[in-house]
């Protein structure tokens, strides 16, 4: 299985272009003779079940399979093989716990239930857990729960992290075009610039920041980039560009959070004479685990001794796996890479190996948890 992770490691692909890696899955997979095989779900996803001998439930596990525009750091010798392209959030691995799921389960199929192996594209974009709900195949292999796993550093290697409620924060990306008018630099007066206007909004979004990490009362505002005028010292400002990434830990808090920002925004931009408008992008709800679900992650990491670490306050950042848990109940749970690890997203983060059969074996221990009561 280390072999397959170094292989998806060097040849990482873009959400919404992982053709390649789709048809590495799907050959993997046939030749474990799945009872079905769905390509091409939702783009490149990847659907494959595995019948027991009697019914029971019909339980879904989800990995993610895109990389991320990130140089790799790494003198590795799976290192990325494309410029500017690494799994630096781990997908290698996750789709590698998968296919281990898949291997264990081909030699020995279940008593009871089915298991539903969904292999995901475009998780980095927040797109693709929807495509994968609005082809109806989960319907229509009638999913009763599904689970979703990521890998987490800074936690004790191999540790099982579970929370009840929100496991992850709700997110989205909102762009902000302002429109004044340009006109000479040594007459500004006879135009409109919008850099007063921006400072104003900058703060604003600066005192969103208030530090309550509770979940109910947090809400984060940082700014990705903004843009005022030309590079062009004769010519006053006509025109500017904010960008920021809202979170919060409730989706109801989100809209919340959102209005606020929208309507002062609104507010400021009438102010200072210039025309608003706005779009959104990244949208992510909050990750809200079902009870039950929580419960028999728990009951599993007891009853086959793996550490349980179960944390109170949610992760900060966001996962699209919140689009299924709207659908079908469940829960997404973590798997610990180790004290000191380097951090998702970093240019010199790289999956540990060692998890991937722990994370496996704890997936079919939690399957089994699921169809013997």
């Amino acid at each position: 299985m280390s072999n397959i992770r170094h292989f998806l490691h060097a040849h990482p692909e873009l959400s919404g272009n992982e053709h390649d890696t789709h048809d590495f899955i799907v050959k993997y997979l046939s030749a474990l003779n799945p009872d079905k095989l769905f390509q091409h779900i939702g783009g490149y996803g990847v659907i494959a079940v595995f019948n027991g001998r009697e019914k029971g439930r019909n339980v879904a596990f989800r990995s993610d399979i895109d990389a991320l525009p990130i140089q790799e750091n790494n003198d590795l010798p799976y290192k990325s093989t494309v410029c500017n392209v690494s799994h630096k959030c781990g997908h290698d691995g996750h789709t590698t716990i998968l296919l281990s799921l898949a291997e264990k389960i081909s030699h020995n199929r279940p008593q009871k239930g089915n298991i539903i192996l969904v292999f995901q594209p475009e998780e980095e974009t927040g797109y693709g857990a929807q495509k994968i709900v609005d082809s109806g195949v989960l319907d229509e292999l009638n999913t009763d729960v599904i689970f979703g796993i990521h890998n987490l550093p800074n936690f004790p290697e191999k540790s099982i992290v579970v929370k009840y409620g929100t496991f992850a924060a709700a997110s989205c990306g909102l762009a902000v075009n302002l429109t004044g008018r340009q006109t000479h630099a040594a007459h500004p007066e006879n135009g409109i610039n919008p850099g007063l206007a921006v400072a104003e909004m900058i703060n604003f979004l600066n005192s969103i920041n208030n530090g309550d990490l509770s979940p109910e009362k947090f809400q984060q505002a940082t700014l990705i980039y903004t843009r005022i005028g030309e590079v062009a010292f004769g010519t006053s400002a006509g025109d500017a560009q904010i960008m920021t990434t809202l979170r919060a830990f409730s989706n109801s808090k989100m809209q919340n959070l959102v209005d606020n920002v929208i309507n002062t925004f609104k507010e400021i931009s009438s102010r200072h004479h210039l025309d608003f408008d706005y779009h959104f992008q990244d949208n992510f709800a909050a990750v809200e685990n079902h009870t039950e679900f929580v419960d028999k992650i728990k009951e599993t990491s007891q009853n086959g001794n793996f550490n349980i670490v179960e944390i109170d306050e949610p992760f900060r950042w966001s996962e699209d796996f919140s689009n299924y848990l709207k659908h079908y109940p469940g829960a997404f749970f973590g798997i610990g890479d180790g004290l000191n690890h380097p951090e998702l997203h970093s240019p010199i983060y790289d999956f540990p190996d060692s998890i991937i059969d722990t994370a496996s074996d704890f997936e079919m221990a939690l399957f089994k948890t699921l169809n013997d009561n």
